[in-house]
């Protein structure tokens, strides 16, 4: 009796996939570029990516997003170890010498949030560059 209770219960942990990494919510990705004078945000989240520029051509800027494209985004986001994000290296430094604007990339999963270092807009760390793409693809549409 006791073993076909254990094996019952063996049978069930292994079916529910009892881990504790439970699936966070992802309510937003926001990429963020940045030069002494201007700067641009790209935030997207279930329903909508809104672009914010600052600087000479200054405006705001709201679009829908269809579920596909938001599927895109968290397909990309689950590919990435977002607990060592903020320790990626930039695979550049033009951003130093004003030859490149900054970039930075900000993931809200549950009530966390996930910030990368700066690096080169244009040049970012190959973990999260497809997302960075998949974020700029989305934002063309607003241009």
């Amino acid at each position: 009796m006791k073993l076909s209770i254990l094996s019952f219960i063996l049978i069930f942990f292994a079916i529910n996939d009892c881990s504790n990494e439970a699936q966070e919510e992802i309510k937003s990705v926001s990429y963020k570029t940045y030069t002494r004078g201007s700067s641009s945000t790209y935030t997207i989240t279930p329903e909508v990516i809104k672009v914010i520029s600052t600087g000479f051509d200054a405006r705001e800027r709201t679009i829908k997003i269809s579920e596909e494209q938001w599927n895109t985004i968290i397909s990309e986001v689950k590919k990435i170890d977002v607990s060592k994000i903020e320790n990626l290296e930039a695979p550049t430094e033009s951003r130093a010498s004003d030859a490149a604007a900054h970039a930075e990339l900000s993931l809200i999963l549950d009530d966390s949030e996930y910030k990368s270092s700066t690096f080169d807009h244009g040049n970012p760390p190959n973990a999260i560059k497809p997302l960075i793409e998949a974020i700029l693809r989305l934002a063309e549409n607003l241009e």
